[in-house]
């Protein structure tokens, strides 16, 4: 397949499949939509009858596993994929595939506006430079359109996250990262009234703003060098949907973590020394400089350079990982601080929240303790995240090892274990430890977790 296939999804409504694909530099969405008034033993009919759960009894869609409907799904685009690229309404805004079968069974297909699209531009009408970038007395950033880029593939993660090049010259520094929120994001979690995409799309402006008015730090993600617009179909004008920040080749440390497992390799002591420093570093200045938090830590949102320095990324501050989450900040406690201590106490009053409907239903999914307890008892934030600390640095140290983290739903659900204690200093795993206390009065501030590292690593550097 001269693609590669990126994502199958379907709308609440279960009438339509979506399918994404990204080749020849494009995102192109496919749609399978189950018409009415279609044969029942439609191309498009089939896939959302299985995909939905919607089996017909009197035409039976001939999938047997959703391995199956995905292969035949990709089969499907690659029979067509060779002409629709070179319609040259593929490259419009607004623009899917649609796709189906005639009476003999031949795959058809057609590309067309989705009325959608208006609703996806009505959501980001009213951002504008000023809101993602403010200038500070600056020079205003560039403002490139989405069809200036070449789409090289996607990155994964939380909203739209991908890898382009921008096709003017820029020599080595053309790669970047497209974050935003693009149409296939929009046709994902659209609901009748948007609630959940509002909170989106401000959490990306927000997380935006927060990076672009950030003091500099040489361990926190630099601001965007691009913001990226498309044309709002009614006016011509050009929408803000995204911006550009550098691509760094090494990935993530969720990745680098994965990649050394693959290859049988134990990062060097050394180099875990200094992404737990790097690390206690920036979230320090994330609170005590800052005023702030970032509620998001994992190896994930880590970046690694060419130097072998980290960089902490995805600012949203919108939603906390059940991995890394303090058990105290699940949304279920309050805290209030005395003389000497931080005290917890159960909430048993009326339901509550600050979170947006449809972002899950868990707890913290409905009341995000981060932007109260900012205001209320930032001592209770830092040690919240000391504990996200903890468990990032678990991760670190263990490479990972020995965790299924694709089943969990809440922090209580993770069982620490160390399988390579005896390659690690005692300290270390005791420290560590420390940081991930149930009790939050129980674990170090966070100066005294860089007291810890700063020793550890010059001891190794000597």
């Amino acid at each position: 397949m001269d693609f590669s296939p990126h994502c199958i999804w379907g709308d609440e409504d279960e009438t339509v499949v979506y399918a994404q694909v990204i080749g020849q530099g494009k995102a192109v969405i496919f749609r399978f939509f189950r018409d009415p008034n279609a044969s029942r033993q439609s191309l498009a009919a089939r896939v959302v009858n299985y995909y939905h759960r919607n089996e017909d009894p009197a035409a039976p869609s001939g999938f047997e596993t959703r391995d199956g409907l995905r292969e035949f799904i990709w089969s499907a685009i690659a029979a067509v994929w060779n002409e629709c690229v070179k319609e040259p309404q593929t490259s419009e805004p607004g623009t899917l595939i649609d796709l189906s079968s005639d009476d003999n069974g031949e795959i058809t297909w057609r590309a067309f506006f989705e009325p959608l699209f208006d609703r996806y531009i009505d959501l980001l009408r009213h951002i504008t430079a000023d809101d993602l970038m403010p200038r500070g007395g600056q020079i205003a950033v560039p403002i490139v359109d989405v069809s200036e880029l070449t789409i090289l593939s996607s990155l994964g993660g939380k909203g739209c996250s991908m890898k382009v090049q921008l096709q003017k010259s820029l020599g080595e520094n053309s790669i970047f990262v497209f974050k935003g929120v693009d149409f296939q994001t929009y046709l994902q979690l659209y609901d009748e009234n948007d609630e959940f995409l509002d909170a989106f799309v401000e959490s990306w402006r927000r997380s935006s703003r927060l990076i672009a008015t950030m003091a500099p730090h040489p361990n926190i993600q630099t601001p965007p060098q691009f913001l990226v617009s498309t044309r709002d179909p009614k006016t011509r004008k050009a929408v803000l949907v995204g911006h550009l920040s550098p691509y760094l080749p090494r990935g993530d440390l969720a990745g680098v973590l994965e990649d050394a497992n693959t290859k049988g390799t134990l990062i060097p002591l050394q180099r875990k020394a200094k992404w737990c420093l790097q690390l206690a570093r920036t979230v320090d200045h994330t609170h005590n400089m800052l005023h702030t938090y970032h509620m998001d830590i994992k190896p994930g949102n880590i970046l690694v350079d060419e130097a072998d320095n980290i960089q902490l990324i995805d600012w949203e501050q919108s939603g906390a990982p059940a991995t890394t989450l303090a058990p105290e900040a699940d949304g279920t406690w309050d805290v209030h601080q005395t003389s000497s201590k931080l005290v917890y106490t159960k909430y048993d009053g009326p339901g509550r929240r600050n979170m947006p409907v449809g972002g899950g239903t868990q707890t913290f999914h409905t009341w995000n303790v981060f932007p109260v307890w900012q205001q209320t008892c930032p001592k209770a934030t830092e040690l919240a995240e000391v504990f996200a600390l903890g468990r990032t640095m678990w991760m670190i140290l263990t490479q990972m090892s020995g965790v299924d983290f694709n089943n969990i739903n809440h922090p209580d659900e993770i069982q620490v274990t160390w399988p390579n204690r005896d390659e690690l200093p005692p300290v270390w795993v005791d420290m560590v430890v420390k940081y991930m206390e149930r009790d939050p009065n129980s674990r170090p501030a966070i100066a005294d977790v860089i007291t810890f590292w700063e020793g550890e690593f010059h001891r190794r550097n000597k």
